[in-house]
């Protein structure tokens, strides 16, 4: 059995990539996700950063569309990790393993002349990619 997780936000900056021990392209970025609850002192904002990893095909559609404050929704596997840190201390972390994902209109946009900019048409065919399922 494995616990599932569904995630919409903006990505923090674009994916970063490399290849496998197996040979497999894989991508990983961080996704930010707000959540927001009213206080007696008002509304607050709270962000929440995810760790995503994309293989494959996805992996490929999401290093080239993708950039800072790109708006996506991903579906997929967690993963915990521990690590130690400095000091030798256990650490644990949790990693989003892509099963799908989906381009979501918006989504903050970068300031102006700001390399990371979205892209503002993604072809038919690979936003198709994104909802086919990881084989990972």
């Amino acid at each position: 059995m494995s616990a599932n997780i569904s995630i919409i936000g903006n990505l923090g900056k674009a994916p970063e990539t490399k290849i496998s021990e197996n040979g497999t392209l894989m991508a990983s970025f961080s996704i930010a996700s707000n959540t927001f609850k009213t206080t007696s002192a008002g509304k607050e904002q709270k962000t929440d950063w995810f760790r995503v990893i994309a293989f494959g095909k996805q992996a490929e559609t999401l290093a080239r569309y993708v950039k800072k404050g790109t708006g996506l929704a991903v579906q997929g596997r967690l993963s915990f990790n521990p690590w130690l840190d400095r000091n030798g201390e256990p650490q644990a972390g949790a990693d989003i393993i892509l099963q799908e994902f989906q381009f979501l209109p918006g989504g903050r946009r970068p300031a102006e002349g700001d390399a990371g900019a979205a892209p503002e048409y993604i072809p038919a065919d690979v936003q198709e990619v994104g909802q086919q399922a990881a084989a990972y």
